[in-house]
């Protein structure tokens, strides 16, 4: 996936809904932050995984389950050693929608973009709606690697049951706007430019200008929203946008590294190290066959 904003079509635009099966194994340990314009479940299958949301992070075990509101800036990793696999359902509530005074849209979808309604984020498996939803969301994976006219209907009732249960779990905040979300839509110009330009030398200074703010007060924001400064982040996007090149082999060593934005190879290796426990040359041979 894109990191930051996705442009992807999940599914098709006359029905805009997807399931991935998603593994991360030892080698690869996260998908960056990145944010779309559907609502996303993430219901895990096996092992365990980290959600960020926002500067929020989430853990999950097996039969648990992420919700994440439509527009929100997150990210999945990897909690331990073993290989976690597990699921992403998207869809945008234009699939649920008709044309017109739609009460499901005005009364439930809108709100929930909007976030006057704010979905619970976290499910345990003991809780109630958690057990409600799960047997909904396996239906759903049963019918993913053949969705046709012939399921359409089936998967449609079955987000409409989903998101019935959902909204009974809504916490309503009307009239309030809430002021990190505020912060993450003054930072998502920043966050684009990273994904156009992250080959290129960014500093703290021009990063601030995007996002109209100072680089003091920039600096201090990004670190509270996202867990790391303005560097961190930009070398830990620099990193996996390199996994990715030597994880599908698409370049050299060397090549991935300058394409990257990294100048001094010695640096990228160690710090590749770092991060993902093996060299670039190690990673690019076992990973080959899997990314």
């Amino acid at each position: 996936m894109l990191a930051y904003h996705e442009t992807k079509i999940h599914g098709t635009r006359d029905f805009p809904y997807a399931v991935y099966r998603a593994i991360l194994p030892k080698f690869f340990n996260s998908f960056p932050l990145h944010w779309h314009d559907e609502m996303e479940i993430i219901y895990v299958a096996d092992g365990k995984i980290i959600v960020s949301v926002e500067s929020r992070e989430l853990r999950l075990s097996r039969g648990e389950i992420a919700l994440i509101h439509p527009q929100t800036i997150h990210s999945i990793r990897r909690f331990n050693d073993e290989t976690t696999t597990y699921y992403n359902i998207l869809f945008r509530f234009s699939l649920l929608e008709s044309e017109g005074d739609d009460v499901c849209r005005t009364k439930y979808f809108e709100p929930i973009y909007s976030r006057s309604l704010i979905m619970p984020e976290y499910l345990s498996s003991d809780d109630p709606l958690c057990q409600k939803l799960s047997p909904l969301l396996d239906a759903l994976i049963e019918c993913a690697p053949q969705i046709s006219s012939d399921n359409e209907l089936l998967i449609k009732s079955g987000l409409f049951e989903i998101m019935h249960h959902i909204k009974s779990n809504c916490l309503s905040v009307e009239g309030k706007k809430e002021t990190k979300g505020r912060f993450y839509e003054e930072l998502k110009p920043t966050l684009v430019y990273i994904e156009e330009n992250y080959p290129e030398r960014i500093s703290v200074a021009e990063a601030a200008a995007l996002s109209n703010f100072s680089p003091s007060y920039f600096s201090k924001l990004f670190r509270a929203l996202t867990g790391s400064s303005f560097n961190q982040y930009l070398k830990n996007y620099r990193l996996e946008r390199a996994a990715e090149k030597l994880g599908n082999q698409m370049a050299r060593v060397s090549d991935a590294a300058v394409s990257c934005g990294f100048e001094n190879l010695s640096y990228f290796t160690r710090a590749f190290r770092q991060k993902y426990g093996v060299s670039p040359k190690e990673f690019r041979d076992s990973a080959g066959a899997i990314l």
